[in-house]
């Protein structure tokens, strides 16, 4: 059985080869021409270049395979108008949808994020029965990840076999990027004197990516699973990474509404003083509003996937940080 990975060679992808790897399964991984392939060296994968807005691209990536892992969804990396951020998340995800229907696949696994569940109320925890719902109708992020998983889940109800995995916060190795990883080296490079507050949910990525392959299993076609661990908050969170790479944790907690009043001041300084992107895009503070407490009990039951001490997750990332120079 041959498995196509869309983004072999993010930090999810990367680890999802990997597991199907150690199934024994031929793997074929797409990646963009100018993509780095640190991550995948020494693999045994077929490699194939391709590109989301590119559809020819994906049809031929989808030729011949059983199932379609889909972890490169789009996200915009600075502050555009929503609208614009949904009209693109929209033609990427239906250019993959439309080479997953040619190919004929088995079943295709997407990965959304945990930004598509809805607030639960206070004191209780967020199910995969409460839609996406956001105060901030102009994030970019929030609304282009809400919009991609309407379009796979509807397109479930039609001719794909789709399976959504609703991923929590993961750490682990092989962020190349680095994406989660950045709190990491944050603390550990003593760059991260304050910290926002609120609650956190927290996974191992490797359980993610044994996850989704058991999605491909016995997932239900339609359904969307929370994947996730450790339901933390940010000061215990940051306190375990600073105990594991050695140093004193962040001590400030910034509440959010004073931390989305300074991102959008800095990032107002950034476009109109110094004439250039903020490093961190205001609207990036918003989404961690959205974080929250989680029953992955649904995931937990019908994928029985393995949840492994988010210590040691965090202890390997920083072992493969520090041995690819990141610290």
């Amino acid at each position: 059985m041959k498995h196509l990975v869309i983004g072999a060679t993010g930090q999810l992808g990367a680890n999802l080869v990997r597991a199907l790897l150690e199934r024994g399964m031929h793997v074929r991984a797409m990646m963009r021409p100018s993509s780095k392939t640190l991550v995948l060296d020494g693999l045994a994968v077929e490699r194939v270049v391709g590109d989301l807005n590119d559809p020819d691209s994906l049809v031929r990536a989808c030729d011949g395979v059983q199932v379609v892992y889909h972890a490169a969804g789009y996200y915009p990396t600075a502050t555009i108008p929503a609208e614009h951020a949904k009209a693109q998340a929209l033609r990427e995800t239906r250019n993959v949808l439309q080479a997953v229907r040619t190919a004929s696949v088995d079943r295709f696994v997407f990965a959304s994020s945990l930004t598509t569940i809805g607030l639960s109320p206070p004191g209780t925890l967020a199910t995969e029965a409460y839609p996406f719902s956001t105060k901030f109708r102009h994030n970019p992020y929030l609304i282009a990840k809400a919009a991609m998983e309407d379009e796979v889940l509807a397109a479930a109800q039609h001719d794909v076999p789709a399976v959504v995995i609703v991923p929590t916060a993961f750490f682990g190795p092989y962020d190349s990027k680095p994406t989660s990883g950045t709190q990491i080296l944050m603390i550990a490079k003593r760059q991260m004197p304050a910290y926002i507050q609120g609650p956190v949910n927290v996974i191992d990525v490797r359980d993610v990516a044994e996850a989704m392959v058991r999605a491909a299993e016995r997932g239900r076609i339609g359904e969307r699973y929370i994947v996730g661990h450790w339901n933390t908050t940010q000061k215990d969170l940051n306190a375990l990474i600073a105990k594991v790479v050695g140093v004193a944790p962040p001590l400030i907690p910034i509440p959010f509404a004073m931390a989305r009043l300074g991102a959008r001041v800095g990032e107002w300084a950034f476009r109109t003083i110094l004439r250039k992107p903020a490093p961190i895009p205001a609207f990036f503070v918003e989404v961690l509003r959205h974080m929250q407490h989680y029953d992955c009990s649904k995931a937990i039951r019908e994928l029985d996937y393995p949840r492994h001490s988010v210590e040691q997750a965090i202890r390997d990332a920083v072992e493969w940080f520090r041995a690819h120079g990141y610290l």
